[in-house]
């Protein structure tokens, strides 16, 4: 058999070619390039394909075996009966390389695509049933399993959606439904077609790079980049119909983007650049059909879904089409377009407008909208030539406004849109005309300027009318010229053009009548600053600077005369002459106010350096008076006057009434409001005057207490360290160094001079009261002879303090605690006399520290513990513990705290705890049992135990332990007799007495070894004479533990011991004790007996 070879030629071309095949395929005419792209794919088919196509049944018959490759390639594979025999001895003798099952597989597969392709060809896609049946054929007609037939599907699928995007690169709506069909057709799901829209598009791309750059495709005006975002919106149509879920659609719809290295976000937005045109069409049909049943809302919600069209796209469009149709209605597609004042609403327009609504599922207030919209500027062309001739008065302004009424309704624009259309008009109308003023006033030609502005009120004047026609009730000014609205008359020019425009015309109208302002120019005045945004205080600068002179001139000259020679009918006349002026220039009190001030205070300054001791005389203080009334000045506008010009001597005249002993006696304060009465100053600045006088004086006073404090609660090197500076030897007057002690063992005692600072301050009425509040209280009266009682509402008063020694920065606030604690201590401890003064002032001296009345009340509500804590810990310092006396002195105590006698014991008791834990601590490295044991019996006698808030670890328990028991060991005090000793010491010291037992046994160990270990020392030497007493001490702690020492002691060793010990002098003790000793001295020593 001769081997033939089939050769294949195809075409290149460009994958967005608009090429199609002639016309004489009736059939592929009416469908995409699908069907051109699966016919040119059966064009190409390989040789192999088409002879397994002639017979698919025997292929499938031989695939059974594995066939020689040879024979696949070498021979034509006819369908006849001689091809089973080809296979029989290809089985049994082939040469070359065998194929295998799964290369089999893969060639029916092969062969079976292009047969599915002819299959379309053949039946089209229109109506799937009719291609079904073949299908199923060609499926077991090459053997195919499901999944192998589903992949030949999928190919075919992928060449088709490419035919589609090759052959024509414009997206059309039918394609939607051919793609919907091909896939029932081929009877594919869902991940089929994902992967089939995946693997076409990376063929696309691939082809479309080869004839186009990547720079290009990013090029909205390229064929093909119009062709990718037709493939994009046919996979995302694709997905989206099949009801995909949203995780699998984002990941098949991110990986087809990715293939053309885009993300899925800009996939998304180029999708919408198809949908867009395609619902645009949709709604430009819409439009065509309105008031027929063509067009509905549930039409357009079908083509919206259909075309993927989202919420926010749709209304947009929507409002788009309403204004097309809108525009259309006004004429603005007419041909050709009719002329802007001819444009109105047909008859029937807004029952059309109101149809097309319904069907765009849109609002009445959007077409409202689009009308006015779109109506606004016909309105304003028409409002704006009409407003001009009313200003021409070649109409008046009813009729202008009947005009304008007119055009509104023509236009269908709302009654509640007439404020907006006329404000419009105004805007239009006059703000020109500023910009013709601002000329002739950039080159300082304020005549012309002044002459424009008055053209431009008449303009405004025939404005109003016509609002005032339209039912305006709103303010023209606020409306119209507010400057901060970009909309207003006066928007284009800035703040400094606009007061400039003002000052020029300010400035004419003080020329018109010889420097008056009349009443005619006044009312000019109030338009133009109204038009032009002018402030009342900007106005009121313009007149001071038009008419400020003359009023100053009439002012400074009654001045004058009233101070030479004061009488109240020159007053009278210097009165009539302001007043002319202000009437003539029309100002304001303000200004004569203003200019008065400086004048006033100009007067005060002469009057004072014309008396020898600065106070005013009697008719001076008339001529100040005078010229209060005529400047029209208060007392609070001259009082600063007055205080500059004679404070100091009210100040003066304060210190020599406080200099002797720093109170103002009573006839003092009575010469002092004659002071005051004189000099014109008021009641509040003599009030600071005088406690600027009484700070200064108050100072010192606070200084002391607070020198002497720190002296009594802090030691030598304290307050060195606190005052930055060596202070040496410092002894109190008694000769007493400081101790750092507080209270009452303390012997500088500052409650003296904190009298003395309350003395000062009470005594000189410092404090104020002020009423709060009132309450009601119980009141017994006499009435018809009988009493009763009845209830009367009386006020309640707080005391403030003016001047504090904290506001002072005499004393901190730490320090004025400490100070008010202290005081607190010594009204509750003092006794005689002084001790209810004390309690009396408790209130007033913390408030003239300045201390509130929450932090006083937070010190007393402390202050127990601290009266106890002073007394317990000095009478114990001194003494060493508290006497019958002291006792007695703390229930008197306990009576005034308002104390229960279980909480005066606790505070004594957590007092004589902090004691005896300071000495405890005192005592740590102090072995000395005497010392111990003394503070042991101490707290013993206090019935406080040592564990009980005193702070004594276990571990100086155990040592404390020691210490004591250690003498009596070495010395024999302590022996096997001597338990009593012992518990005691465990009982006082709070030990278990299985603890207590531990710690001495090892107590006794560790002597033991300690005593051997010298003892071994001079057994070495051979210095025996020293080894006496050491023997004596082991065979006693032997007796603690029946000899059981623990010692290693080497045999030898343990018997020179012994033979010490039996020629020793023993004449001391008994036959048995010395018998007894031997026995337990073998034990010790850990010798047999």
């Amino acid at each position: 058999m001769t081997a033939t070879t089939t050769t294949t030629t195809t075409t290149t071309s460009s994958p967005s070619s608009s090429r199609r095949p002639d016309n004489s395929m009736k059939m592929l005419v009416q469908n995409s390039g699908g069907l051109f792209e699966l016919e040119e794919m059966v064009d190409s088919e390989a040789s192999v394909n088409k002879q397994i196509e002639k017979s698919p049944k025997l292929w499938r018959a031989a695939g059974l075996a594995a066939l020689p490759a040879s024979a696949l390639l070498g021979f034509g594979l006819a369908p006849t009966a001689k091809l089973a025999a080809t296979a029989i001895v290809g089985v049994v003798g082939g040469v070359g390389g065998l194929v295998g099952r799964s290369k089999m597989i893969d060639m029916a597969v092969s062969a079976a695509t292009p047969a599915i392709a002819k299959c379309l060809i053949k039946h089209g896609i229109d109506d799937p049933s009719l291609a079904q049946e073949e299908l199923q054929q060609i499926k077991e007609s090459f053997g195919c399993q499901d999944t192998d037939f589903t992949t030949a599907c999928t190919d075919v699928y992928k060449k088709y959606l490419v035919g589609m995007v090759k052959f024509d690169g414009k997206a059309r709506s039918q394609e939607l439904t051919e793609l919907e069909n091909l896939k029932k057709t081929l009877a594919l799901d869902n991940a089929a077609v994902g992967e089939a829209h995946y693997l076409a598009a990376q063929e696309w791309y691939r082809n479309a790079c080869l004839f186009v750059s990547e720079e290009d495709l990013e090029d909205e005006e390229c064929p093909e980049y119009q062709a990718m975002n037709k493939f994009l919106f046919l996979t995302e149509r694709s997905l989206r119909q099949n009801n995909e879920t949203d995780e699998a659609f984002v990941f098949e719809m991110t990986r087809t983007a990715k293939v053309f290295n885009i993300t899925c976000v800009v996939a998304l937005e180029r999708i919408n650049e198809v949908v867009e045109p395609f619902y645009h069409r949709a709604l430009k049909s819409a439009r065509g059909a309105i008031g027929t049943e063509k067009v509905s809302s549930a039409l357009l919600e079908r083509a919206r879904k259909t075309l993927g069209v989202s919420e926010e796209m749709a209304y947009d469009l929507h409002e788009e089409a309403l204004n097309d149709e809108v525009r259309a209605l006004l004429g603005f597609e007419d041909d050709p377009p009719r002329e802007p004042q001819d444009m109105k609403f047909p008859e029937g327009a807004l029952e059309r407008l109101e149809q097309f609504r319904q069907v765009l599922c849109l609002t009445e207030e959007d077409v409202q909208y689009e009308i006015t919209s779109e109506g606004f500027p016909l309105f304003q062309a028409t409002a704006t030539e009409t407003m001009k001739e009313a200003i021409e008065e070649t109409i008046t302004p009813e009729e202008a406004w009947q005009s304008m009424e007119e055009r509104r309704k023509e236009l269908l624009i709302a009654e509640d849109k007439r404020n907006e259309l006329v404000s419009s008009t105004v805007i239009q109308a006059l703000g020109g005309n500023l910009e013709e003023v601002k000329k002739f006033a950039d080159v300082d030609n304020e005549v012309d300027a002044y002459k424009t502005m008055l053209d431009l009120l008449k303009k405004k004047k025939t404005v109003v009318k016509v609002l005032e026609k339209a039912g305006w009730e709103a303010d023209f000014y606020e409306s119209f010229c507010n400057p901060v609205s970009l909309s207003s008359i006066n928007a284009q020019l800035t703040p400094i053009e606009r007061t400039t425009l003002f000052s020029m015309f300010m400035k004419q109208s003080s020329m018109v009548d010889e420097g008056k302002l009349t009443d005619e120019q006044n009312e000019l005045v109030s338009q133009v600053k109204g038009l032009l945004g002018i402030s009342d205080m900007q106005l009121e600068s313009q007149v001071s600077r038009n008419f400020g002179p003359k009023l100053i001139a009439v002012l400074e000259k009654a001045m004058g005369e009233i101070l030479e020679e004061y009488t109240p009918e020159l007053l009278e006349t210097l009165t009539a002459e302001v007043q002319q002026v202000v009437d003539d220039c029309k100002l304001s009190d303000r200004m004569i106010q203003q200019s008065g001030r400086a004048l006033y205070s100009q007067a005060v300054n002469l009057i004072k350096s014309s008396t020898p001791q600065g106070i005013p005389s009697v008719e001076q203080n008339e001529a100040l008076a005078a010229l209060k009334k005529l400047y029209r000045l208060g007392d609070t506008e001259i009082s600063a006057a007055h205080l500059s010009a004679f404070g100091s001597v009210y100040r003066k005249a304060v210190e020599e009434a406080m200099s002797i002993t720093g109170t103002i006696r009573p006839e003092y304060k009575t010469e002092l409001l004659k002071l005051q009465s004189r000099i014109g100053v008021s009641e509040r600045q003599v009030k600071d005057i005088f406690l600027e006088a009484v700070k200064e004086r108050m100072i010192p006073l606070v200084e002391w207490i607070v020198e002497e404090m720190e002296r009594t609660i802090f030691t030598q090197q304290q307050l060195a360290e606190r005052r930055k500076k060596d202070l040496g030897e410092d002894y109190f007057q008694t000769g007493k160094k400081a101790d750092g002690t507080l209270g009452l063992g303390a012997e500088i005692n500052v409650l003296g001079d904190i009298m003395n600072l309350v003395d000062f301050y009470t005594e000189n009425e410092i404090a104020e009261e002020r009423q709060i509040d009132t309450k009601a209280v119980e009141k017994t009266v006499t009435e018809d002879g009988e009493e009763k009682i009845v209830e009367e509402e009386v006020p309640v008063y707080e005391t403030l303090y003016p001047i504090t020694a904290l506001q002072t920065g005499a004393i901190t606030q730490e320090m004025a605690e400490v100070v008010y604690r202290q005081f607190v201590v010594g009204s509750f401890t003092t006794q005689g006399p002084n001790a209810l003064r004390y309690e009396k002032s408790r209130a007033a001296f913390g408030g003239i520290l300045g201390l509130t009345s929450e932090k006083m009340e937070e010190i007393g509500s402390t202050i127990a513990e601290t009266v106890y804590d002073n007394y317990v810990s000095t009478s114990m310092r001194q003494k060493g513990a508290l006497d019958q006396q002291d006792l007695m002195f703390l229930a008197n105590l306990q009576g005034k705290l308002g104390l229960t006698s279980e909480q005066g014991e606790a505070l004594m008791t957590k007092t004589q705890k902090k004691i005896l834990s300071e000495e405890a601590d005192a005592l740590v490295g102090n072995s000395n049992p005497l010392v111990l044991k003394a503070f042991r019996e101490k707290c013993n006698s206090m019935g406080i135990e040592m564990d009980d808030g005193i702070g004594i670890s276990k571990s100086r328990k155990k040592s404390m332990f020691e210490a004591e028991v250690s003498p009596g060991l070495n010395s024999g005090e302590i022996g096997l007799d001597s338990g009593e000793i012992l518990t005691e010491i465990q009982e006082s010291l709070g030990m278990d007495p299985e603890e207590a037992e531990e710690i001495f046994g090892e107590l006794i160990l560790k002597r033991a070894e300690f005593t051997y270990s010298n003892m071994e020392k001079g057994l070495r030497r051979g210095k025996t004479k020293g080894l006496v007493e050491p023997i004596k001490n082991l065979i006693l702690l032997g007796r603690f533990v029946n000899g059981e020492l623990g010692l290693e002691i080497q045999e030898g060793d343990g018997e020179k011991v012994f033979n010490l010990y039996e020629v020793m002098d023993l004449s001391d003790l008994d036959e048995s004790t010395i018998e007894e000793n031997k026995a337990l001295l073998r034990t010790i020593l850990g010798l047999s007996s």
